[in-house]
């Protein structure tokens, strides 16, 4: 290494790591506008890309009551991006999945990201694949567990009064 390379530091990679959060969100921006749908329509449709789900489970990742992802959920049926199918073992639940259609616009729509990945990742020898997984992995792991707190609702959070009413 010379005096001229950078040094890999948390900042770095908390900057880069931003960077690349900021062009994930603009592109899955242009990507919604195109189907017609809010953000957080979309990002529901992100994880259901990733596999179908029950309505309190999209709830769950969405931060969003039981009302609001049966409101979410009806309107992407509506629009057609979404099924229900019954839930193989909770008669009371049904499961959500993509539509075939948006399926296919969704995968589309990330082909450019997944392409360029991969062409990255072509170029790197075996050592690297493992060290760069290892990294990922890690980084993931790190992000899940400072997210997993602000997700628990706060064991005191209705314990302090709410200044102004009860003064």
């Amino acid at each position: 290494m010379t005096d001229e390379e950078p040094i890999l530091t948390g900042e770095m990679i908390r900057r880069l790591l931003y960077r690349r959060d900021v062009a994930v969100a603009r592109h899955r921006s242009a990507l919604a506008r195109s189907l017609g749908i809010t953000d957080v329509e979309m990002q529901a449709l992100v994880h259901l890309a990733e596999a179908e789900r029950s309505p309190s489970a999209i709830g769950a990742l969405l931060d969003l009551s039981s009302g609001g992802a049966t409101a979410l959920v009806q309107r992407l049926e509506r629009a057609g991006h979404v099924t229900r199918t019954p839930h193989p073992t909770d008669r009371r639940s049904t499961l959500i999945r993509l539509s075939a259609g948006t399926a296919a616009r969704l995968e589309r729509g990330e082909s450019q990201i997944t392409g360029g990945l991969d062409s990255v990742t072509r170029a790197f020898t075996e050592p690297q694949r493992i060290a760069v997984t290892g990294v990922l992995t890690q980084l993931v792991t790190l992000s899940e567990e400072l997210a997993a707190p602000a997700r628990t609702p706060s064991s005191n959070a209705l314990a302090r009064p709410v200044p102004g009413l009860w003064a």
